[in-house]
């Protein structure tokens, strides 16, 4: 039997390409990598038939026949180009959707989803307990990783930063209480993102120096993987739901650090998640969280980290349903 022609869509957000990925891996066939790049017209992309014209010239060079047999997509920018492509094979092609298609659902073949996307039930959508992740196994560190890991003995804790996110922002003084609360004697670990406040980094580099039982990762290394896998309990900020997904899989006691809404937020929110009316049709970070507490899968910084019973492989539902698919 021939190997189906598969393709992934990928764009410029790191942890929506990591979900991509760990799907199409999970199905252990080959498969073809697409990067994307987008002109102006990207920002009309939900409201778009299916079309490539929001490609530049050289992306659009990229997809050409032999048309795949199944599409894996993620990102909103990339919803009219999947159905482009599925166009050009005269339908054949498969489209699987990972997150919100902001569009009828029925539109794909397959929409693989988390509580956060406010997705209607059926018959084509999984909804997962967590996110995907390419970092089930662990991973070996490097002579380097081991190195900076030997300097901060165990137990550890890592705290993973993120930032401020739509209709979201991160208080800077929960940070700190955490960073400041840690027992003498105990290593705390506490690794940034791209999108962490450059002000918050200045004020952790201030409160880290001179300390030994405090460590701040001020670069690529070591590895966000590596350090999950070297920690003894982790906290992550609630605005990463790959983040969170990834330190729940590891099986370790896991916090979320609560976010806030912001104004406009609470203006497109509300108070509490809706799951009728406007408000229902946004994504809601708050039904990832509330999920998770509900399921005892994580704590939060105020009650400590819970270890989460074992879950069931996120990587594999999906790929399972992909399989039935083709």
């Amino acid at each position: 039997m021939t190997e189906p022609l598969i393709w992934v869509l990928i764009g410029e957000r790191t942890g929506d390409n990591n979900q991509a990925l760990a799907l199409a891996e999970a199905l252990g066939t080959p498969f073809e990598v697409k990067k994307l790049h987008y002109n102006l017209l990207q920002a009309l992309s939900v409201w778009l038939p299916p079309t490539a014209a929001t490609m530049t010239k050289a992306a659009r060079a990229g997809l050409q026949a032999p048309w795949p047999d199944l599409v894996i997509a993620i990102g909103r920018r990339s919803v009219p180009v999947a159905r482009w492509i599925k166009r050009q094979n005269e339908g054949r092609t498969k489209l699987v959707r990972i997150g919100h298609p902001r569009i009828d659902p029925k539109l794909f073949d397959l929409v693989v989803t988390t509580r956060q996307y406010p997705v209607p039930p059926g018959t084509n959508v999984v909804l997962l307990p967590v996110a995907m992740s390419r970092h089930l196994e662990p991973l070996a560190p490097t002579a380097a990783e081991s190195e900076w890991l030997a300097a901060a003995p165990a137990p550890r804790t890592l705290v993973a930063i993120g930032g401020a996110t739509k209709y979201w922002t991160l208080p800077t003084e929960r940070i700190e209480r955490i960073v400041d609360a840690s027992p003498p004697g105990k290593s705390l670990i506490v690794v940034t993102s791209r999108r962490t406040d450059p002000a918050l980094v200045g004020r952790l580099r201030e409160i880290t120096q001179g300390n030994p039982d405090l460590r701040l990762v001020d670069g690529p290394s070591p590895r966000f993987a590596v350090l999950m896998d070297a920690a003894d309990e982790i906290f992550v900020t609630g605005d990463s739901v790959s983040m969170l997904s990834e330190a729940v899989l590891t099986g370790k006691p896991v916090a979320l650090i609560p976010i806030v809404q912001d104004e406009k937020g609470r203006r497109a929110l509300g108070l509490e998640p809706r799951e009728t009316g406007p408000n229902a049709r946004r994504r809601d970070l708050r039904r990832f969280w509330n999920h998770l507490i509900d399921e005892g899968m994580i704590g939060t910084s105020e009650d400590g980290p819970k270890r989460a019973a074992t879950i069931p492989n996120p990587n594999r539902i999906a790929a399972d349903a992909v399989r039935r698919l083709l």
